[in-house]
C-alpha cells in the first residue's frame, strides 16, 4: 500500500510538476505584508527548494551561495544578487520573472506567491533572523501559512481512515471520517517528499531531508504522533521510498544516486548502494522482499538484489526522467515525464540474455519486446503512482487533471476521478483498494471512494494566515 527537493519530488514529484510562470507586470507590493515576513520561516524554504541543489556551500555555481544572508548580499562572480529594498533592481528577482525565466535551471518556473515572498522580504530590508553560528540549527515550523503549501507525499492507513499529508516541514494526520482538528507532526526536513503506513498501520515513515546538507527520516506513531527514532542520512535529500514487505526496513532512492535500506532500529545500519548516475526518485519492493525496483532523473529503470545490492538487470532505459515505480509479484511498473505507464514482466525480464549467429558474427539478442506489457497512455507526465496493499490495483496522477486505476493482472482502467486540482504530486492507495488519497501542488488533500470515484474529504492540511483564508 505504497503511498507511492533543490535545484524536489519527488523533487521530483514536485521537480518536473508545471508552476504559474510569473507575467509582467508584476503585482504590488504591500510594505505592510513585507514587514511580516522572516528570512528563515518563509524565504529560506524557498530557496531550500529551489537553489541549494546548484547555489549552496557544497555546490557553489558560479561562485554564488544562497544558503545564507551574507552569501547573498556578497554575490557570485556576476556580482550581489540585491540591494535592499530595491527588489525590482535586483538580479535576483530579474532572473526568476517573464514568460522563460533564467532561473531555476531544468525547472519549472516559481509560482508568482513565492516570487512575491522574495520581492517583499527584499523591499523590507532582507533582514536576516537565521540562528547565530554555533547555534542549533532547527526546523521552523509556522504556526500559519502565508499560502498553502505544496502536499508533496500523501498516505492512507491500511483501513483508509487515517490520512497523512507532507506538507514542507511537518506531517498533517486528518482523521477521514471525522470532523476532528488534524494533528501536526514537525520533522527535521527542510522538505518532506514521502510518508507511507507500515502494513498494519502502527508505524509512519516520514522522509526528506536538506538539499546539499542531509537525508532525514523519522518514525512515528501515529495513535499519538510520537517520534519511534529518526535518523539522519548522507549529505543530500532522500525521495521516495518504500516499506520492506516484513515491515523491519524502509528504502529510498537518494540524491546521490543510491538506494537507502533505513532499519526500523535505531542501532543497526543502514544499507547504502550505488545504482544509477543521477537522483533516484522511487524505490519499491518487490512483494517477496527480494528485490528493488528503481527509476530517477537519469532515465533509467533498474531491479536489484535487496540482498547484496547487485543489480540485476537495467529493465529500461526511457528517453525522458522516470519519476515513479512499483511492483507486484509479476510486474515491474515504472512512469514518468514519457506519459506511458510500461509494465516489465519480470521472469522473462530476469531471464538470460541469448545470442544468435556463431564465431565473430555472434550478436546478443534483447528480449525487450518479450517483457514489455504497456497500459494504456497517459494524458500528461505521471508524478507518481500507488499500488494497493493488495498489489492488485495501480492508481496513477501527474500533470493532468485525473487519476487513472488500473487492475495489474490485465492492465485494465477500472475507475477514473476527474476534475481533481492538477498537478497531483501524491497518490495513494488503503489496503484493499476501496480509497484512494491524492495530494496537490495547490496545497489540497482530497480522499475519494473507490470504484465510484465519491469525493469523501478535500482539505487543506495546515492552518492559513486569515486573508489567505479568505482568498481560498
Amino acid at each position: 500500500m505504497r503511498p507511492s527537493t533543490s535545484c524536489f519530488v519527488l523533487c521530483v514529484l514536485v521537480v518536473s510538476a508545471s508552476l504559474v510562470v510569473a507575467q509582467d507586470p508584476l503585482p504590488a507590493l504591500d510594505p505592510a505584508a513585507a514587514d511580516k515576513l522572516s528570512f528563515r520561516n518563509d524565504v529560506q524554504p524557498i530557496l531550500k527548494r529551489h537553489c541549494w541543489g546548484c547555489h549552496s556551500a557544497a555546490k557553489p555555481e558560479g561562485g554564488l551561495r544562497l544558503d545564507s544572508v551574507a552569501a547573498m548580499l556578497k554575490g557570485g562572480d556576476s556580482g550581489p544578487l540585491f540591494e535592499p529594498g530595491k527588489p525590482d533592481e535586483s538580479a535576483l528577482v530579474q532572473m526568476i520573472i517573464g514568460p522563460e525565466p533564467e532561473m531555476p535551471k531544468k525547472q519549472p518556473p516559481l509560482s508568482v506567491a513565492k516570487i512575491q515572498i522574495l520581492r517583499h522580504w527584499i523591499l523590507a530590508g532582507a533582514k536576516d533572523d537565521s540562528p547565530a553560528a554555533g547555534s542549533p540549527s532547527t526546523i521552523q515550523i509556522p504556526e500559519t501559512y502565508l499560502s498553502p503549501p505544496a502536499v508533496t507525499s500523501a498516505a492512507l492507513s491500511p483501513d483508509g481512515k487515517l490520512l497523512a499529508a507532507a506538507c514542507r516541514s511537518e506531517v498533517v494526520l486528518i482523521d477521514v471520517d471525522a470532523e476532528s482538528a488534524p494533528r501536526r507532526l514537525p520533522t527535521e526536513s527542510g522538505l518532506l517528499t514521502h510518508v507511507e503506513f507500515n502494513a498494519d498501520g502502527t508505524l509512519l515513515a516520514a522522509a526528506g531531508g536538506s538539499p546539499a546538507q542531509y537525508g532525514d527520516v523519522r518514525f512515528f506513531n501515529p495513535a499519538d504522533g510520537t517520534v519511534v527514532s529518526g535518523r539522519r542520512i548522507g549529505h543530500d535529500t532522500l525521495f521516495r521510498g518504500n516499506f520492506a514487505p516484513d515491515g523491519k526496513s524502509i528504502a529510498f532512492g537518494g540524491a546521490d544516486g543510491a538506494i537507502h535500506i533505513v532499519p526500523l532500529d535505531a542501532n543497526a545500519p543502514v544499507r547504502s548502494f550505488d545504482l544509477h548516475s543521477d537522483w533516484i526518485l522511487d524505490v519499491a519492493y518487490s512483494p517477496d522482499g527480494t528485490m528493488l525496483i528503481s527509476g530517477g532523473r537519469d532515465k533509467a529503470t533498474k531491479i536489484s538484489s535487496v540482498e547484496t545490492g547487485e543489480l540485476l538487470r537495467s529493465v529500461d532505459g526511457s528517453t525522458e526522467l522516470v519519476s515513479a515505480v512499483a511492483a507486484d509479484e509479476q510486474f515491474a511498473v515504472s512512469a514518468g515525464r514519457a506519459r506511458t505507464l510500461i509494465g516489465y514482466e519480470l521472469k522473462t525480464a530476469l531471464s538470460g540474455v541469448g545470442v544468435t549467429g556463431s564465431g565473430n558474427g555472434a550478436q546478443p539478442v534483447t528480449n525487450r519486446d518479450q517483457y514489455v506489457k504497456n497500459f494504456e497512455g497517459q494524458p500528461g507526465e505521471v508524478l507518481d503512482m500507488a499500488f494497493s496493499g493488495d498489489r492488485k490495483l495501480v492508481a496513477v496522477a501527474g500533470d493532468f487533471a485525473e487519476v487513472r486505476v488500473y487492475q495489474i493482472a490485465d492492465r485494465q482502467r477500472v475507475a477514473t476521478i476527474s476534475n481533481v486540482p492538477a498537478p497531483i504530486y501524491s497518490v495513494a492507495l488503503n489496503a484493499d483498494g476501496t480509497r484512494l488519497a491524492l495530494g496537490s501542488k495547490s496545497g489540497q488533500v482530497q480522499v475519494y471512494r473507490l470504484p465510484e470515484g465519491t469525493l469523501l474529504k478535500s482539505v487543506v492540511p495546515v492552518p492559513l494566515a486569515p486573508a489567505n483564508q479568505t482568498a481560498l
